[in-house]
Formats: C-alpha cells, structure tokens, sequence
C-alpha cells in the first residue's frame, strides 16, 4: 500500500465482504475487494481495524492508518489533561458532551430549520399551555376581584378570558399528544422502552425483570426448603461450584486479559445440567450478575474449592427460617385474638420467645450482610451489591446519545493500546468533508439501540473513501460455541493472499488476537457473559480513562472530591472502573466519616413562639455507588460531587463549572447523572447521650453508640412531595417513619434541600426517646418537627414500652399488625392483661423504667386503659389493675417533674393520647374516673383485705401530691336522671380554673 489510493466511486464493489470457510488458497483474485487495478486495490494492508459499534473490521491503507493516529492522540491528549477544567472544554470542543440528549418526547420528534418540523411544533405548544395556564391564574383573580366589587361586566369578561384560555389550552393538549404518540412509537422502533411516560433501556427493564424472577425462583426454594441444598446430596456441589465457576472465569479475565475459553465454554453449558428449582433459581443468580447485580448468595458463594459452602449454606438457612418465624407471629396472634373473641388483652410475655428468635435472626443477618459486601468489593468486574432485592428499582435512562455523535471506539492490530477513540469532528478538520457533510445532514434524533451493529453511514463512508475496506464481524471464525478463534480469522486473511503489515509479527498477531476474544462473540448470551458493552455511553467512559490504561483489567482511578461543606471538605472519592462495561464504582464511602462527624442542631417554633435548638447526634451517610455510561463519566470529569435527592431516592450527582470565552460559558453538563447510578448504603446516627439514660435497659444501645438509622435501599423518598420545611421534619408513609433533614446541616452548604430517609428499627427506641425528651421541653406540645400522625404513632410504640414489649420487634412487623395490637389492648376491658405484666413481672426495673420514660400521650392511654371496667374474674382483675395504677404513680413520683406529667397524663386519658381542646374539663372528668376507679373496695379471692386498704391508701397519698393543683379547680355536683320514683343520680363535672 502506498496510501495514496483514490475514493471509490461505486458503492457495490465496497459492500462488506465475508470471507469463505474453504480451504486456503495460494493466491486470492482482486475481484473480491476491487473491480479495478487503481492504487489501493492490491492485496496489501498497511493496518486492520475493529469498530466496536459497528461491529466490523476495516483493512486500511496507510493514509488512513495515519489519519486515524493523529485524531486518536488529538482526543486522548484532550481527554487525559490534569487540570479537569481545561479538560471539560476540550472534550466539549472535541463534540463528545453536545451529542447528548435529555430523554423526553420532543428528542424522538424531527428537527429542521423550518418553522413547521415536528420538534418546533411540540415545544411551541408545550410553551402555549404553560403560558396560558399562567393567564388563567390571572384572569381567575380579575374574576374574584370583580365578584367582591360587585362589578358584573368586569366578572364576566373575565370567565370569557378563561372560556377562550381553555380552547386554546385544549388544541395544544391535542398536538401534544399527538406528536407524544408519534414520539412514542419512534422511540419503540429505536429500541427504547417506555413505562408510565419514563424511557429505559432494555438493559434496565431486563435487570428489574431479572430482580423479579430471582424473587419469585427464591420463594419457590424457600418454600420447598431448600432441600436441594443438602449436604451429602451432589446438587449441593452443583450450585455453588458453578457460581464458583462463574466468578473465577472473570476474576482470570480482569487479572490478565484474557478469556478462558475452555472455562467460559463451562460456565455456558454448567447451568443446562441443574435440575428442576435449582437450574432456575441458580439461572436467576447468574443472569443478575450479567446484569451487574450481586445478590447475597452470588456473593456468598465460594471463591475457591478449599473455603467450603458455610456462608452461602448459612444464607439459605436464614431465608428458611425467616419464613418460619414470621409464620409463627402471624399465627400466635391470630390464635390469640381468634381464642379470646378480642375481648381479652394477650399476656405481656405473648411475644418474648418469637422476639428473642427475632433478635438472633437480625444478628446472624448482619454478619452475613458484612460478610457479602466485603466480598463484593473485591470483586471484579465490580457489581452492584442488592441485600434486599425487594427494593430493586430500574433507573431510567438519563441521557440518550445523538445518532450523529462523533465519537468512535476502534481496536487497532498496530497500536499499542487495547482501544482508541476518536473524534468524527477532528477527522473533519482535517479536510474530511463527507464526514463534515454528513454530520450536518443527519437529524439529532436519538441513536438506535435496537441493531446489534451499526451501519455506520458517516464514518463507513470516510473509510472506504481513503481506500479501506470492510469484512463483516460474522464469518467462519467462530466455533460450535460462539466464541472467537482469532488464529482462523487470521488464517482466513492470509488464504485469500491479504497481506497486513501490522499482523506480520507473531506478537502483534497474539496481542490483538487476544482482545478481539474479548469483544466478539457470536452468541448474545456470551457477550452478556463477558459484560462488553459496545454503547455510545460506555464508549465514553472507556475514552476518558488515562492513557495507557489495560481496559480488559481492573482499575482503579482517583476521583473528584466531595463539595465543599463543613463536615466534607476534601474528602476524596475513589473510583473502581469496569471498563470493558463502562461502569463506574464508588465502594463504601463515609460522609463524613463517622470520626469526623460533628453534632447537628435542628431549629423549630416552641409551643411559646420562640425558636428552640436541639441536640440531634451525629449522622454519618455511608454509600455505595455503581453509575452506567453518561453517569459514570460524570464521576471521571467532575471536580466535585454532592448529593441530591431529585430522582426520589438519595443520589449522587457530578459536576464541574469552569469560564472560556465564547458561547459555552459555564460547564454544569454533568449535573443530574444521577438518573444514571444506583446507590446502596446505609445512614447511621449517633445519638446525643442525653437520650439513652444510663442504666442497662434492652434495646438500647450504650451511650455514644452508633446505629443504623436508615437503609437506602428501603427509601420511600418519593412519596415526602414538596411539603417539606424546616430543619428536620417526622412524617409517617405506609407505617413506616420518614425523617427528612436539610442536607446542608450534615453535608455542608454544597447541599441544597433536604435528604429522607425511612427510619429503622434499629433506631426507633432512640428516635422515641428523642421526641421524648423534646416534648417535655416543649411544655407537653407535639413538637412542630413531628407530624400529627407520625406523633400518634409514637405513643402507640411508647404505650408498648410501657408494657416490656419489644418495640424494635413491633414496628419492624409494621402499622397494620402493631396498630391492630393497640386497639385490642386499648379497647374497654383489656386492663387486667396489662396491670398482669406491670404488677408481675419479674424485671421490675425494667418495668419502672420504660413507664418513668413515657411521655403523658402514652401514659394517659395506658391509665385509661388500666381504669376500664374488668371483664372476667372481677374483683381479682380490678385488685391487680388497681395495683398496677398505685405501681406507675410511685414510679413517676420521685421525678422532678412528676405532678406536671400526671397531669398530662390525666388530661390525655383517650386511646389517642391527644390533647382535647378544653384540657381542664378533661382532666377534672378524668380525674373523677381514676378516682372511682382506686375507691372501689374489692376481696379478690386469695388476696387479703390489707393489701386492697394499702394499695387505696397509697393512691390517695400519690395523687394528692401529684395531682392536688389542677384538682382543686374542678367542682362536682350529684344530679338526679331519670323517673321521679327509682330514679338515679350522675355526677356533673366542671373546671373553674386557669387554662392549662
């Protein structure tokens, strides 16, 4: 090749050529390339290239050899420049950051420089509804202005302005959805998949429908209980050795490049031998992994022959005996209820066997959690690790390439790195003008997803016109399992007399022929197998890698910093690159890190107007990243990263900002990648000591001990809406506690609006404790913090305490179940269970404290409820409900507090535990109830008449003491109801005192 070949005119004789499988032959016609003898038609080759996304090979004179070096090194030196500022706006010279399109209905719509195209048409009737709704605003208050004045001419011109805004609205509502149809069907045909309006890729549909079915296979294990997991049975072997298999296989490939051919063939063939569940099941945990996911038994199975199956054996253990347990509470309780007619309160002690089960299981869970994560991370190609499955949502996409987008990714048998990547713009400006031509010409219509190869148009067209020539990926060189033999492709070359000067050394020849196996495959399923990815976005990350780097390896790359913030500043994040897929992981970064972290103090209004400050703890947000494509060139570009919590879960998000002249002045292309990553993780808080008091009490952790407060994989973001405001907000969603926090108090100014999290039940004994605390500083007031509902919910879990009930226990089983438990407990009737479990357990201190740390909304429920009329045995069970009233009195007595908090607790005397309007009239009422109740003289059998006398005796000595302020205002009157003959007397109640 001399490299001065002349473009070819006819477009038959440059149509890709397949070369037969026969025999070699000495010499090859030049018919099969050329019908001419001009220069550029002979049988020799200066180089041979692969295009990734067209999935073809190109032999290629020198000239275009040359000119493809020049505009690989033009990119790279743009792409790897250390100041990351000048290296934004290189790249977006270089035209790789405008080819990317917000995924929305008008990027499917066609554009021109006309007025009538498709696109402009969408967006000027999209504008027209919004501006005439905001008319309509105006026009609806001339409306009421004109109402109030009277004026009815003025009231009616404005409904004429609203009756003609609404026709004008309805037509442009009917070209938004029409052209939306058109869009729709458009995106389909490209191979985008649409739900509820929102476009994915078929990848993450797949890995949400991957999700399911490993739920769906899993129940079916557990529900046969795992017996094909045996020891002594041969299956036992089957499954983890070929998850085993499995691991290895990727584990060679990032470690030295190269493909396993004979273990890949394993790996493919292993899981058609499992049986019945398990080759189902076993498919499901496979097909996650080549969607990038982990779940826990993928990572629990062994590494190698020696470790054993005690992990993943342990796992599948836990998974049975979860079932089991919950099985068994569900069934306790609906015996319970089903035995009594729900006319009687279960014993204190139904619950403290299952929950001590309960406890165990969560500890064996988290070891295992730790175990899994730990091997996750060093696994490779990285993965997204998914504890709990159930909580898998599919990200949708967050940028759709142009099909006109300029980059290109290409395998060359002369260079020295696996992959190059060019710009169709730097070609361009060398004097390309087909290419020129053609990315003027081509609509900015989203690229294709629906072909395996591309055609290519823009660039094919520029390499035959320098004289290549293309040979179609797909041939004889490829074996009876879709894998491919380089050594036959070269063969096949050689036997048609081409000659490539870059495949003459042995080296080269093994070197390139080593990649290529990496990236061709003639089955779908081992391509997923390898996780190549051949897409614009992954395309972009592999090209923004340092130079030099083993693309087929692991690596690791230094990240941007967290933005600057009081708890952050420069705090560094470390990124895991699966090139190959061109994926992006952050792996377990704290912020702040926990011995960094520094105590938050959220505001809110006092029940006085004054604004009152509190110790929160510390929180400390631990996260796990994995971002796709676009997203995860975000993380290699961006200067900085912040959170953002846009997309209803806790994201990340990168971005850089930097000024050049010209029109493109600030650099914010990065902000909202977050649609694109997926995170896992937890958040974790230390609370301030003064809410765990010092003595051993169960369920709470030590003082200055950090527990989980939230899992992000558990979020229930989306559903807090816009309501938000102030400093930390309580709010309660589907039974479980929502608490937001304005992001800038934890992650410095960087942050803007607030981070939710949905609370644990780890946690939730400190959380009440808290609120505690805040309520009685807050003169017995809700907390303006604490939603109304989410305030009920926390005296109903308060009122449990007070029973010795495991609250962790009962709002880990969630609303229904603990909501259905106070009713029946609250109900008329039920107080001798209770008092049984005040008076008669035999961990008094434990009882003392959980009753002395309720806050009157619980402690007036729970004395309505030990005041309410005994149903069987009655002189027995009101002599112990009496006890138990005299028990909690002499607990909270000697408390500083203690005539304040019972009177709140008279006053909140209702299954609610609210604050009635009128609280005087409520506590004198209530009051006179108590009181009847402790008066009554009752010889319970067994009992002696000196234990009643004391019991009365010592309650009037309490509630004189605690109660003889607020009762010295309430007067009492007998009246007669009733018939004049017979007829009976009632007691009228009245508060003549102060408001309290």
């Amino acid at each position: 090749m001399t490299g001065t070949s002349e473009p070819q005119a006819s477009t038959e004789q440059l149509a890709p050529v397949v070369l037969p499988a026969d025999a070699p032959l000495p010499t090859a016609d030049n018919e099969v390339f050329c019908k001419d003898t001009k220069p550029g038609c002979n049988q020799s080759y200066h180089d041979i290239i692969y295009v990734t996304g067209q999935r073809r090979f190109w032999l290629l004179p020198k000239r275009a050899a040359d000119h493809l070096d020049e505009a690989a090194a033009t990119l790279k030196q743009k792409t790897v420049d250390t100041d990351k500022a000048t290296r934004m706006s290189t790249i977006a010279d270089s035209g790789l950051l405008d080819y990317f399109l917000t995924p929305s209905p008008d990027a499917f719509l066609e554009f021109s420089d006309g007025a009538t195209d498709e696109r402009t048409r969408y967006l000027q009737a999209k504008a027209a509804v919004e501006d005439e709704k905001a008319f309509q605003k105006q026009y609806r208050k001339e409306w009421h202005e004109a109402r109030a004045r009277g004026d009815s001419t003025a009231a009616m011109e404005a409904e004429r302005k609203i009756f003609y805004s609404n026709e004008r609205v309805a037509v442009n509502e009917r070209v938004l959805v029409q052209l939306e149809e058109v869009a729709y069907q458009r995106a389909e045909s490209l191979g985008y998949q649409r739900e509820n309006g929102v476009f994915y890729t078929p990848r993450a549909l797949q890995a949400r429908d991957a999700v399911d079915t490993y739920i769906a296979e899993r129940n079916n294990a557990i529900t046969h209980g795992f017996e094909m997991f045996d020891q002594g049975n041969r299956k036992v072997g089957t499954a983890w050795e070929h998850l085993r298999d499995y691991k290895a296989l990727h584990q060679k490939f990032v470690e030295t490049g190269e493909v396993d051919a004979r273990a890949l063939r394993g790996v493919r063939l292993n899981i058609l031998a499992l049986e019945d569940l398990m080759a189902k099941y076993i498919g499901a945990i496979v097909e996650l992994a080549e969607c990038g996911i982990a779940v826990p038994e993928f990572a629990l199975s062994p590494d190698d022959l020696y470790q054993g199956t005690e992990e993943f054996q342990a796992y599948v253990k836990l998974l049975g005996q979860r079932l089991k347990l919950e099985q068994s509470i569900e069934q306790r309780h609906a015996e319970w209820t089903s035995a009594t007619g729900n006319n009687a309160a279960p014993p204190g002690d139904l619950f403290v066997e299952l929950q001590a089960q309960w406890h165990k299981l969560n500890d064996e869970a988290e070891r295992l959690k730790t175990i899994a994560e730990a091997r996750v991370r060093e696994l490779m190609p990285p993965r997204l690790f998914l504890w709990e499955p159930e909580s898998y949502q599919p990200k949708p996409i967050e940028r759709l390439a142009k099909a006109n987008i300029p980059l290109r990714e290409l395998s060359s048998a002369a260079a020295g790195q696996v992959l190059s990547h060019i710009s169709l713009k730097h070609l361009a400006q060398q004097g390309a003008g087909v290419i020129g031509e053609a990315l003027k010409e081509l609509k900015a219509l989203p690229k294709s997803l629906a072909k395996q190869a591309d055609e290519d148009r823009a660039f094919s067209d520029w390499l035959k016109q320098e004289g290549a020539h293309p040979i179609k990926e797909k041939g004889p060189w490829f074996d009876e399992d879709g894998l491919f033999l380089p050594d036959e492709f070269f063969a096949a070359l050689k036997s048609k007399g081409l000659e490539v000067e870059s495949l003459k050394a042995e080296d080269k020849r093994q070197r390139w022929g080593t990649t290529l196996k990496a990236m061709i495959f003639e089955d779908q399923q081992l391509r997923n197998l390898m996780l190549f990815d051949n897409s614009p976005q992954a395309q972009l990350v592999r090209c923004l890698l340092p130079a030099g780097s083993n693309m087929q390896t692991e690596l690791k790359v230094e990240g941007p910093q967290w933005h600057k913030g009081p708890q952050a500043f420069q705090a560094k994040a470390h990124l895991d690159v699966a090139a190959w897929r061109g994926e992006v992981s952050l792996f377990q970064f704290e912020l702040p890190e926990r011995s960094k972290a520094e105590p938050i103090a959220p505001s809110y209004t006092a029940y006085d107007g004054s604004t009152r400050t509190f110790d929160f703890g510390k929180l400390s947000l631990s996260l796990s990243a994995k971002a796709w494509g676009f997203a995860g060139a975000s993380l290699l570009l961006a200067r900085d990263l912040t959170l953002d919590q846009k997309t209803g879960f806790t994201s990340i998000a990168g971005y850089d900002s930097a000024t050049k002249s010209g029109d493109l002045a600030k650099f914010d292309l990065f902000i909202g990648a977050q649609a694109g990553c997926k995170l896992t993780g937890q958040l974790d808080w230390c609370p301030p000591p003064s809410t765990l008091p010092p003595a051993p009490v169960p369920n709470r952790i030590p003082v200055n001990g950090w527990r989980t407060l939230a899992k992000l994989d558990m979020e229930l973001v989306a559903a807090v809406g816009g309501g938000v405001s102030g400093k930390v907000r309580l709010q309660l969603n589907k039974g479980r506690f929502l608490l937001s926090i304005q992001g800038s108090l934890v992650w410095g100014g960087g942050f803007k609006g607030y981070m939710t999290f949905e609370v644990g039940y780890e946690s939730v004994v400190a959380l009440l404790e808290l609120i505690r605390k805040e309520l009685l500083a807050n003169n017995n007031e809700d907390p303006e913090w604490v939603d109304e509902e989410a305030m009920a919910y926390v005296r109903k879990l308060s009122f449990f305490g007070a029973l010795a009930m495991d609250v962790p226990f009962l709002y880990a089983r969630g609303y229904a179940f603990t909501k259905d438990l106070y009713d029946g407990l609250t109900d008329g009737g039920r107080g001798a269970g209770i008092a049984n479990t005040l008076v008669m357990d035999k961990n008094q201190e434990v009882m003392r404290n959980w009753v002395i740390n309720l806050q009157p909304d619980a402690f007036g429920p729970l004395l309505m409820a030990l005041s309410s009329a005994p149903g069987f045995l009655a002189d027995k069970e009101h002599l112990l409900q009496q006890q138990a009233i005299e028990r909690c009195l002499g607990w909270i007595e000697p408390q500083p507090d203690a005539a304040q908090r019972f009177e709140e607790a008279v006053i909140r005397m209702n299954r609610d535990g609210a604050r009635p309007p009128n609280a005087g009239q409520a506590y004198c009422e209530n009051r006179l109830r108590l009181d009847s109740f402790m008066e009554e003289k009752v010889a319970a059998l067994g009992s002696t008449e000196t234990e009643s006398n004391r019991v009365r005796a010592s309650y009037k000595r309490l509630v004189q003491r605690l109660g003889g302020r607020s009762f010295g205002y309430c007067e009492y009157h007998a009246e007669p109801f009733g018939p004049a003959l017979g007829g009976a007397e009632r007691i009228k109640v009245s508060y003549k005192g102060p408001d309290i």
